[in-house]
């Protein structure tokens, strides 16, 4: 993909700024329109010059093109449409979703992180307001890098993210290592979907680490939680087991 840099002048000329979509770590999220040609476009204009890392917040969403100010990076991004972020389309859906709404993103999901982790890049905030989905089609785009990071082999001594997401090990021991903390995540997202509540309530209640499954659910389901909501990080599945998962894989389901 070719991207070229302009002036501040050449992007006043070329976009046009709407209304505000949200706000990331790092950055507030705007609607704009492309004047070449009328594309739906977003536009992340507030990112500091000096963030090194300001790349990853277009990792999932397409970059159109980019623009270098003095002291910020405009990133011009593809704007999906119509879409929402997940926390807004599940509330809609009664704060809850089906299994098998809940499997057709999961799969998403999973495809995505497991992209990034390739790409040796962590997210290290998997949440539903950082999910955007297609209503219409129910595509899946994981968004927001502002907490992302480079993976390491060495753990990471300080959290970035949302603290009702965070894996007990941090806790109690003051780190995490990449794909454990990614897959303790996706539990909480995926247990999220399908009660209509997150597991744990406080810290206290995510370093005991008990959470209560109801009845109503597969078996396969609750398996793939319990799994991914091990304790032990030693002890969680990986993200190609997670993918190949009976309840993931449903061809399996059933049999």
């Amino acid at each position: 993909m070719f991207v070229i840099s302009f002036s501040i002048d050449s992007f006043k000329s070329r976009c046009v700024v709407g209304d505000e979509l949200g706000q990331g770590v790092l950055a507030s999220v705007y609607k704009g329109r492309r004047v070449s040609d009328g594309r739906q476009v977003r536009l992340p204009p507030q990112i500091p010059f000096y963030w090194s890392f300001f790349p990853l917040l277009s990792f999932h969403l397409q970059l159109i093109e980019w623009f270098d100010e003095p002291q910020r990076y405009i990133l011009i991004q593809e704007r999906p449409d119509p879409c929402m972020d997940l926390e807004s389309f599940l509330k809609k859906q009664g704060n809850c979703m089906d299994e098998d709404m809940a499997r057709d993103i999961m799969v998403q999901v999973v495809e995505a992180v497991n992209q990034c982790s390739k790409r040796g890049v962590l997210h290290r905030d998997i949440k539903l307001q950082n999910l955007l989905i297609n209503i219409d089609t129910l595509e899946v785009k994981l968004i927001d890098f502002g907490c992302g990071d480079l993976i390491k082999t060495t753990p990471y001594d300080r959290y970035a993210g949302t603290f009702r997401y965070c894996p007990p090990e941090f806790l109690v021991y003051g780190s995490y290592d990449a794909d454990p903390a990614t897959v303790w995540s996706l539990g909480v997202l995926l247990f999220r979907m399908v009660y209509g509540h997150l597991p744990f309530a406080s810290k206290f209640e995510t370093i005991v680490g008990i959470f209560v499954f109801k009845d109503g659910l597969s078996k396969e389901c609750h398996n793939l939680i319990a799994w991914c909501l091990e304790w032990l990080p030693s002890k969680r599945p990986s993200l190609q087991q997670i993918r190949q998962h009976e309840w993931l894989d449903q061809d399996q389901v059933g049999q």
